[in-house]
C-alpha cells in the first residue's frame, strides 16, 4: 500500500484489496443517501458539492448534492463477485478504486431545476475535476476516481 498526500490529507492506495482502511468515513448526504469514502476523498467530494451550490442556497444552509449510484465504497467480496460476473465491466478487486474508497459512480439521470441533464452533469464533472477527481475510464462517463488517473 502507498500513502499519497493530497490537498485534503493522506489517502491509501495500491496493494491487495483491503476492507479495513483506517480513514474510511461516512457522509449522510440525505435521509436516504450515504457516501462512504476515504476521508480526503470525502472532503474533496463535499468541496465539489459546495462548488455547485449557488451562494443563495449556501447562505440558507442548503447544499446541492452530487448524487451517486451505490455508496462509492465496495467491499472486496462484492467487487470480486462483480468482476467474476463481468471482467470487461468491473475491475479486479486488487485494482479497484471502489474498494479503496477512492471512486464514485455519478448518477447520470440527475438534473437541477432550470438545467438540462447534460448541463447538470457538465457542472458536476467540472466541480469534481477542480477538487482532484479524474475521469479515466474510457466509455464510463459516470466513473471517477480521486487523485488517481489510471
Amino acid at each position: 500500500m502507498t500513502d499519497i498526500q493530497t490537498q485534503y490529507g493522506v489517502i491509501h492506495d495500491g496493494g491487495s484489496c483491503c476492507d479495513d482502511y483506517d480513514n474510511i468515513n461516512i457522509y449522510q448526504q440525505t435521509d436516504s443517501r450515504i457516501v462512504k469514502l476515504q476521508g480526503p476523498a470525502l472532503r474533496a467530494f463535499k468541496a465539489a458539492e459546495q462548488r455547485i451550490t449557488p451562494k443563495r442556497m449556501r447562505v440558507r444552509g442548503k447544499t446541492r448534492h452530487i448524487l451517486i449510484t451505490g455508496i462509492g465504497w465496495r467491499d472486496c467480496a462484492l467487487q470480486r463477485q462483480l468482476w467474476l460476473s463481468d471482467p470487461q465491466r468491473y475491475a479486479n478487486p486488487d485494482g479497484s478504486k471502489h474498494c479503496r474508497g477512492l471512486a464514485i459512480d455519478v448518477d447520470q439521470g440527475q438534473r437541477w431545476t432550470g438545467r438540462t441533464t447534460a448541463g447538470t452533469l457538465a457542472a458536476i464533472k467540472k466541480a469534481l475535476l477542480l477538487e482532484g477527481w479524474h475521469y479515466a475510464v474510457p466509455g464510463e462517463p459516470w466513473h471517477t476516481s480521486y487523485v488517481v488517473s489510471g
